[in-house]
């Protein structure tokens, strides 16, 4: 897909992988859409890039309201990412169940309202790609995270489904499973983890344009990424 001037829609666009990929959007020559629940982090991120071919959104992905009403003012979206997502560790007896309803709700909830809103506008406009990125605890069962692991087998579940519903038009989909990254995704949770060591959102961000940059004869349809264990 030649990227100029097409406009991208990330979810969690400003921090972590979404805010990575935000710059090299941009850099790509993209029109730029980054949403998020918070007015202030969206701000922080337009003050630092400064360009016009970036607009943010404060939006609940997990809110289909709002959601649907983001989508109809945006009204182009050639490339969907879905990247949002919250994570919750611990003993399930443990864990807050309205803090579980939040995990399911953006992660699994949002990525189907987002894109239950921009299917239309994609199929108007005669083709697309959605790219869900899931993470590779959604292909692998782990101790202490099973909400953060339902939600995301959940998204995997609804990406294959989704490809054969699309199968025959010129909408493409792929599941990207990234492992752990060197982000803000548990301190803002709550946990403490050594993440320094862990791969650089900067060049799993490289990895998601390499994908949506492929030859319109071709398609990159699933793809894991994950650390090298030392």
């Amino acid at each position: 897909m030649d990227l100029d001037n097409k406009h991208v829609l990330i979810t969690g666009g400003s921090g972590g992988l979404g805010l990575a990929l935000t710059k090299q959007l941009i850099a790509k020559n993209c029109q730029v859409h980054i949403c998020g629940r918070s007015q202030e982090q969206l701000q922080k991120v337009k003050q630092t890039i400064k360009s016009k071919q970036l607009a943010i959104w404060r939006c609940d992905v997990s809110d289909y309201q709002q959601v649907k009403a983001m989508v109809k003012k945006i009204d182009q979206v050639d490339i969907l990412i879905n990247n949002a997502g919250v994570w919750l560790e611990g003993d399930l007896e443990k864990n807050d169940p309205l803090v579980i309803g939040q995990v399911i709700d953006v992660n699994l909830k949002g990525t189907v309202l987002v894109t239950r809103a921009v299917l239309p506008v994609m199929k108007r406009l005669g083709e697309g790609f959605i790219i869900n990125v899931i993470s590779t605890s959604g292909l692998v069962s782990r101790p202490d995270s099973m909400i953060y692991a339902a939600s995301k087998w959940g998204v995997a579940g609804f990406t294959e489904s989704l490809k054969e519903n699309l199968k025959n038009t010129k909408i493409k989909v792929c599941s990207f499973y990234p492992g752990g990254m060197n982000t803000n995704l548990f301190k803002k949770a709550g946990f403490d983890k050594k993440v320094n060591q862990w791969m650089n959102p900067d060049k799993v961000a490289e990895i998601i344009v390499f994908i949506l940059e492929r030859d319109e004869n071709m398609t990159i349809d699933s793809l894991v990424v994950k650390r090298r264990e030392q």
